[in-house]
């Protein structure tokens, strides 16, 4: 299983097109932290960072991603609701791109579903 994918915003971004944020943000296990580091030329700064990684409390955020919307060269984003609940908690704009994940992507899939 990779447990590499896009979080929060960048995630949004390819689940709700109107989504936008300048940030890269990921979703990383630690195990693989010092070699994306290294990959990346990555390192922590105190501000104006482009790239937010984010440390999973557990391995959940990498199941059931994005519904088999990868691209053969793009990492697999988190399942919208779990994107929909990362951008909730975000602060900022993060409520108001939740919204528009819940409008956009959740709602007419539940319609679809019958859930609503």
């Amino acid at each position: 299983m990779v447990k590499l994918a896009y979080a929060a915003f960048s995630a949004a971004e390819f689940q709700a097109p109107h989504v936008r944020q300048p940030k890269t943000w990921l979703y990383l296990s630690p195990s693989l932290e010092v070699e994306f580091c290294k990959q990346t030329d990555s390192k922590q700064v105190d501000s104006g960072e482009n790239l937010v990684v984010l440390t999973p409390d557990d391995d959940g955020v990498f199941f059931e991603r994005d519904g088999g919307t990868t691209g053969d060269n793009r990492l697999p984003a988190t399942n919208p609701v779990q994107t929909y609940v990362d951008l909730f908690h975000c602060g900022g704009r993060g409520e108001e791109a939740a919204e528009a994940l819940l409008e956009q992507k959740l709602k007419p899939e539940w319609k679809i579903r019958g859930v609503l």
